[in-house]
C-alpha cells in the first residue's frame, strides 16, 4: 500500500473534477443514486424495516426485553440498506458506462502519453461487476448480527464498499489501457492503494448529500489511479513520451 500515491490521486482527481466538461458523465451516476434511493424509498423502507425486525440481531435485542432498542435498529438497519443498494446500482452504471468514458477523457487531456493496450472486455466487466455487487450486498446483510460489536456497525459497511470498490472499479478503470497482463500484475501490485482509494469513497457514500455523488466521485478516482499506474509501470511521468521500438514519442509538454 503506498499512500503517497493514494495521496497524489486524491488530489489529482479534485483537480481534474473541476472541468465542467467532465460533468455531463459524473452527473449520469448521481442520477441513478437519487432515482434508485427516492423509488425504494416509497417502497421498500417500511417492508425492510420489517423483515429487518424478524432477523438477529434484532430478535436477540428482542430477547433480552430491549424491544426498542430493536425496533431502532430495524429502522437504521433498513435505511441504510437503501443507501447500499443505491450506491451498488449507481456503481454498478459507474463501472458498466462511465469509468471507461473517464478514462479516455483522461487520456487525451491529461495523460497523452499513456498508449492505449487494452480492448473493450464488455462480458468480463459485466461478471466482474454483477458479481461483485452481489457478493457486496449478501455480504452486507449476513455480517449484520456483527454490528452489536462496538464500533463494527461503522467498520463493516465502510469494508464491504471498500471491497466493492476496488474489485469493479479498478478492473474497469484498466481494460481499455492496459492488456492482460498489465491488469493481473497492476491488481496484484497495487491491490492495498486501490483498497484504501475504494475505501475513501466508502466514507464519502456515507455522509449525507455527499454519498449521491460518492459513486462518480470513487469512479473518477479510479480512472486517474489507472493512469498513473499504467505510466508509472511503463516508466513515464507526467507529460512524458513513450518508448516504442526504440523511439521516443513525444506527446506531452516536457520530457523527463
Amino acid at each position: 500500500m503506498d499512500l503517497i500515491f493514494v495521496t497524489r490521486v486524491f488530489w489529482r482527481s479534485l483537480t481534474v473534477v473541476r472541468n465542467p466538461a467532465l460533468w455531463k458523465l459524473l452527473m449520469m451516476p448521481v442520477a441513478v443514486a437519487i432515482g434508485v434511493f427516492v423509488l425504494l424509498l416509497a417502497t421498500a423502507l417500511q417492508p425492510l424495516a420489517g423483515q429487518f425486525e424478524t432477523m438477529a440481531p434484532a430478535t436477540w435485542l428482542v430477547g433480552i426485553g430491549w424491544t426498542g432498542l430493536a425496533g431502532v435498529f430495524a429502522w437504521v438497519a433498513a435505511w441504510l440498506m437503501l443507501f447500499a443498494i443505491s450506491y451498488a446500482c449507481a456503481a454498478l452504471f459507474s463501472g458498466l458506462v462511465i469509468v471507461s468514458r473517464l478514462v479516455d477523457w483522461l487520456g487525451k487531456s491529461t495523460y497523452p502519453q499513456v498508449r492505449r493496450h487494452g480492448s473493450d472486455r464488455v462480458l468480463q466487466s459485466v461478471w466482474v461487476s454483477v458479481s461483485s455487487t452481489v457478493i457486496y450486498l449478501l455480504g452486507w446483510l449476513m455480517t449484520l448480527p456483527l454490528w452489536l460489536i462496538p464500533g463494527l456497525a461503522f467498520v463493516l459497511p465502510v469494508g464491504w464498499l471498500a471491497w466493492f470498490n476496488a474489485r469493479t472499479l479498478a478492473f474497469d478503470a484498466l481494460t481499455n489501457y492496459a492488456d492482460d497482463a498489465e491488469i493481473r500484475n497492476l491488481r496484484r501490485q497495487y491491490r492495498g492503494s486501490f483498497f484504501v482509494l475504494g475505501a475513501v469513497g466508502a466514507l464519502m457514500a456515507h455522509i449525507p448529500i455527499l454519498g449521491f455523488f460518492a459513486a462518480s466521485l470513487t469512479a473518477l478516482m479510479f480512472a486517474v489511479a489507472a493512469m498513473e499506474v499504467l505510466s508509472l509501470a511503463r516508466g513515464q511521468r507526467d507529460g512524458a513520451g513513450e518508448v516504442v521500438e526504440g523511439e521516443v514519442i513525444v506527446t506531452g509538454s516536457r520530457l523527463r
